[in-house]
């Protein structure tokens, strides 16, 4: 390990009390979460400037939401594969595999990047019209995904170095990295909107320029020394096993993402179908409760870590302990967000947008649905510990019930047969949120209790 990188030891991550030490892992990303809640928000705003009196222009860029959410998925996945294998590599003291996990991560962003962006620019015309965007929606949705897919594929290297740096525990330069390119982009996002007169395909310029920002800043910490995974750029030397073992994990999450894109896109034409301007508040709505929905992502980001590097050394008393410490914590988080987002809706909403109608679908929608996200904290932790021990057949299995077997479902169902409208899309939410809580509650009990008794082991690293 480098001179200057912070040694494992120091977080306390095999011993001592685990408040702490989940506190130390989730802050910075939270952080990370804040600075990009306040980016979404911030940008949208701009873009609902550019003509307050069209919905359509938000609508359409709403709609496109999904492709990003796609390429997301697809790194994410990298990032969880090579963030798991890292952490159970450290637990597990495998020198070997930690030199290779870099040069085998970036041959798959690689190849990932260019699939997308040759898919994406080849059938731009029929993809923005398969999610949708029709009428007025089309134009400014089409130029907003030509112009965002050189950020989709700067995501997959950027994910790569941000799972090795989590899977060690440091959270830090990727806070950093993530602060200096949001903070860019709120500076770029009204002056290429708005003042150069760039519209949609301004706001899609600057999320490109500081992407490629903070992927240039997180390569310079790994290329100071200060990691304790060597940064090895040229993928030729990257080596099938250690590809192999990070598509383990990191494949099954892609495709899990992958299935939440194809379920919003399910989800968002169910709301065109049922009104053009709530589909302008579901817009605005995803983009609020990402404050929420992150805050909770940078809990399981930081037990996945502990929990990996726990039970790769057989530490599985502890990683239990992680486990719960998580979950009342993330609870309490939770809470206290849901009830200012409820509080507020009304205000929040009326900065976002003029019209009225969009306005009391979106506090509607808030105060509906946002206490459902208490029952997202347990899934998303029982997801990550799922991860961590290098199993995730169990996460994705419940995250595809929640979407395809419970909410879907019951949507379709209480507005072909009930009229239901957007309340019924609003209940087959909550609905699959109590479900997944419910089904990751038992299949975790299950698979703790078979871990201890030694019918399971821990994905080997």
């Amino acid at each position: 390990m480098a001179a200057n990188a912070e040694p494992i030891a120091a977080l306390d991550m095999f011993s001592g009390p685990v408040g702490p030490l989940l506190w130390r892992l989730a802050l910075p990303i939270y952080a990370s979460t804040l600075f990009w809640v306040a980016y979404t928000l911030t940008d949208i705003y701009w873009i609902s400037r550019i003509d307050p009196d069209d919905p359509a222009i938000v609508g359409g860029v709403s709609l496109i939401i999904p492709v990003y959410m796609l390429a997301f998925a697809l790194s994410n996945g990298l990032l969880i594969g090579v963030k798991s294998l890292v952490a159970r590599a450290i637990g597990a003291g495998n020198e070997p595999l930690l030199n290779r996990v870099a040069s085998a991560g970036l041959a798959l962003a690689a190849i990932a990047s260019a699939v997308f962006i040759v898919v994406g620019y080849a059938w731009s015309g029929e993809i923005t019209l398969m999610l949708g965007a029709v009428g007025d929606m089309h134009e400014p949705a089409h130029t907003f995904l030509l112009y965002i897919l050189p950020a989709t594929a700067l995501q997959f290297a950027f994910n790569v170095l941000s799972g090795i740096a989590q899977g060690e525990g440091q959270m830090k330069p990727v806070m950093h990295a993530m602060g200096l390119g949001i903070g860019l982009n709120l500076v770029l996002g009204p002056i290429l909107i708005l003042l150069l007169d760039f519209g949609v395909a301004g706001a899609a310029l600057a999320t490109c320029i500081a992407q490629a920002v903070s992927l240039l800043y997180l390569a310079r910490i790994f290329f100071s020394g200060a990691m304790q995974v060597p940064l090895h750029v040229n993928v030729l030397r990257a080596r099938p096993e250690a590809m192999k073992k990070i598509l383990e994990v990191g494949l099954p999450q892609g495709l899990a993402e992958i299935l939440v894109a194809f379920y919003l896109v399910a989800i968002n034409r169910i709301v065109v179908s049922i009104d053009p301007t709530a589909m302008t508040a579901f817009g605005l709505c995803a983009r609020v409760d990402q404050l929420l929905l992150l805050s909770i992502s940078a809990i399981s980001s930081a037990i996945l870590t502990a929990a990996a590097q726990n039970a790769a050394r057989g530490n599985l008393v502890r990683v239990r302990e992680l486990q719960r410490a998580a979950i009342r914590g993330g609870l309490a988080l939770v809470l206290a967000q849901a009830a200012l987002l409820v509080a507020f809706a009304p205000w929040i909403y009326g900065l976002l947008s003029d019209a009225e109608a969009v306005i009391g679908y979106a506090v509607s929608q808030t105060r509906i649905v946002n206490p459902a996200y208490l029952f997202a904290v347990p899934t998303l932790i029982y997801h990550a510990v799922f991860l961590a021990v290098g199993h995730p057949w169990p996460a994705i299995t419940i995250q595809f019930l929640k979407m395809f077997v419970v909410t879907l479902p019951l949507v379709l169902l209480l507005n072909r047969y009930f009229d239901f409208g957007m309340y019924g899309l609003w209940s087959g939410i909550v609905a699959g949120e109590v479900a997944a809580a419910i089904m990751g509650r038992a299949w975790n009990a299950a698979y703790h209790a078979r871990l201890q008794r030694g019918e399971l082991a821990v994905a080997g690293a």
